[in-house]
């Protein structure tokens, strides 16, 4: 209940037993300090001893709890509570955690002993105030975009031939230094590989400075054997970055080069009696900035897709996707240098309001991992980042909506700028998702 944490607030005696009058008009938002969340409301304050702030990482209704549901208790002569870091870290909310809080309020008649009589508030939700980014550093705009595998061509009327320009537009509008990919192929689809037509499109429509390269194009594995997803990729900007790890596209088998290399990459796990088809190949890269001449590591990765209506399902899928992220994990402790940045960023297929929980996202923070979401400047997080090329997108009445596409970092605090690159309403979306990008200080020293 962390009732320590609101200790100062005294409850004063209700005028009469009864029911409590309604609470209306609430309003969460940062508050003055990093990690802090204000709620203020409006209520007659009739027939109450105590207000109820109710917390959780999940939407909630009026009688049921969200997940990691939590309560504070202040005085019924309040009508406003500021939320400590303390208290918001442990409703889950932290900034390093890019979660936002859903929140209601509610009187209690403590002469009921504490039952629940008013009428709750409108549900409301607000993250809590960003740490801010290091004053200086090595400023770096790292982007993360699902665009959507040319093989799905014909499930939707925009196919591949017709999106690969708009993706490079995306891209070059936001400028950014480093792109996680997801979904590009390195399958061919007529003349080119959708890895290669990746980079044609991008040098098509930027070719004075023909900037951005892929570290690999070709497939991951040996020609014929079994296996899922190779398509998580990863784009810099040459002219401000350099490629330091070795990835190579070609193996040389018995004399002769073949189309595929392991380099930069590795098997994410699979669940026990799943087939070798399930599993899925994460892309690393060391890069070098060449305005500071510090390395950093970046990983692309694109986590198991399954979901189910069942609790016991969902839970083992969630599970799986934290190993997945244990295992990213685990390769980049293998060869980062000390003190080196990691950048974690793609399509985890996992929220925060997924009911079973976000494990991925959970476990890289709990090992130090700043979710760039937490930003001091959000925009357009009230839209879904999985669009399903719908030509309209709802957005969310407490404006924080499913956002599945993520980027994390290690070895550094705060983020200037998390950022969705969509329109409410667009009839010719370039993927069923849409780019993220995040503005962040990796160190220097």
């Amino acid at each position: 209940m962390l009732a320590a944490v609101l200790s100062a607030f005294v409850p004063t005696t209700a005028s009469a037993a009864g029911r409590p009058g309604s609470v209306t008009s609430v309003v969460a938002s940062p508050g003055a300090q990093a990690g802090e969340i204000k709620v203020s409301w409006h209520a007659s304050g009739s027939r109450t001893d105590k207000f109820r702030v109710e917390t959780a990482l999940t939407p909630f209704g009026s009688s049921d709890e969200g997940r990691g549901a939590q309560t504070f208790t202040v005085s019924g002569s309040r009508r406003s509570v500021t939320l400590s870091a303390e208290a918001v870290r442990k409703a889950g909310a932290a900034p390093a955690t890019g979660n936002h809080l859903y929140i209601r309020v509610v009187g209690v008649d403590v002469r009921r002993h504490g039952v629940r009589k008013g009428k709750a508030s409108d549900l409301v939700a607000t993250t809590a105030r960003a740490v801010p980014p290091p004053a200086t550093g090595s400023p770096l705009r790292i982007a993360s975009y699902n665009i959507r595998s040319a093989k799905y061509d014909g499930e939707d009327r925009r196919n591949w031939s017709v999106r690969a320009a708009g993706v490079a537009s995306d891209i070059l509008k936001v400028d950014p230094g480093i792109v996680a990919i997801q979904e590009a192929s390195p399958a061919r689809f007529g003349g080119q590989r959708q890895t290669e037509s990746v980079q044609s499109a991008l040098i098509k429509a930027d070719p004075t400075m023909a900037r951005y390269t892929l570290t690999r194009s070709t497939i991951y594995n040996p020609p014929g054997t079994p296996h899922g997803s190779q398509a998580a990729r990863i784009l810099y900007d040459s002219s401000r970055y350099q490629l330091l790890t070795p990835c190579t596209d070609t193996t040389v088998v018995n004399g002769a080069t073949l189309d595929f290399s392991t380099s930069c990459s590795f098997d994410l796990p699979i669940l026990p009696g799943d087939a070798p088809t399930w599993k899925r190949s994460a892309a690393y890269g060391e890069f070098l900035d060449l305005a500071t001449g510090k390395p950093f590591l970046v990983v692309s990765a694109h986590l198991d897709y399954r979901h189910s209506d069942k609790a016991s399902e969902e839970a083992k899928f969630n599970e799986l996707r934290r190993v997945q992220a244990a295992t990213i994990w685990a390769n980049m402790n293998l060869i980062r240098k000390p003190n080196e940045p990691v950048v974690v960023a793609g399509d985890f297929n996992s929220s925060q309001t997924d009911k079973a929980g976000n494990a991925p996202h959970d476990y890289l923070v709990s090992q130090g991992f700043y979710d760039a979401a937490g930003a001091e400047k959000q925009v357009n997080l009230e839209y879904p980042s999985l669009n399903h090329f719908d030509t309209t997108l709802k957005a969310d009445p407490q404006g924080y909506a499913r956002r599945v596409d993520q980027i994390l970092v290690y070895g550094t605090i705060g983020s200037k700028t998390f950022s969705q690159v969509v329109e409410q309403r667009n009839p010719a979306r370039n993927s069923d998702h849409n780019m993220v990008y995040a503005d962040v200080v990796l160190p220097t020293f």
